[in-house]
């Protein structure tokens, strides 16, 4: 009993470093194709959310442990605040999200199946974009019209939520084929 206390208070450094080095990849490379892809582009918006939900899928394969989706969160904002010097009122659901999703990565066996990570990661991706939009709502909410535009986006960026689970999917498949990934 004591040892499965310890597996699931205590974390490893390189599962540390993993979460650490995912996120700053994860922040850095969705930026970059943020700023390349020109502003309202719907390719970059894809793209940036392929690349994203791809890696964290892989992320969530490679460590683990509970709670490296709340983790992964934490130190993902903590990394966003410290770039643009703001403060996000969305972040405590955003962990709640994380939270949620770390927990049902756990019942359903992530160690065991891929498809718990899978509906773990896009849980939390449609829970805090729905969030996002709900929150919008209270800014809007006397002419709805203005909540069109931020709807597409949303939508568009689970479009390539979807295509990054998938890639994701593939992508793990392949690390696991080069010896990358030996869980």
């Amino acid at each position: 009993m004591k040892e499965k206390i310890k597996e699931f208070l205590y974390w490893e450094n390189i599962d540390l470093i993993s979460v650490g080095t995912f996120a700053a990849l994860i922040r850095v490379s969705t930026y970059l194709i943020s700023i390349c892809g020109g502003g309202m582009n719907p390719l970059a918006f894809i793209l940036k959310n392929i690349i994203g939900i791809s890696l964290i899928v892989v992320l969530c394969h490679k460590v683990t442990r509970f709670g490296v989706l709340t983790l992964y969160s934490a130190v993902t904002y903590l990394f966003s605040m410290i770039i643009s010097g703001s403060f996000t009122l969305s972040m405590p659901v955003v962990l709640i999200f994380a939270l949620l999703s770390d927990t049902l990565m756990y019942f359903g066996g992530r160690k065991k199946r891929l498809g718990a990570v899978l509906f773990s990661v896009i849980f939390y991706e449609i829970g805090t974009k729905l969030f996002g939009l709900a929150y919008s709502f209270l800014f809007v909410r006397e002419d709805i019209r203005l909540l069109i535009m931020p709807t597409i986006v949303v939508v568009i960026g689970l479009i390539g939520s979807f295509i990054g689970l998938y890639s994701g999917a593939k992508l793990l498949k392949e690390l696991r084929h080069a010896g990358i990934i030996r869980k």
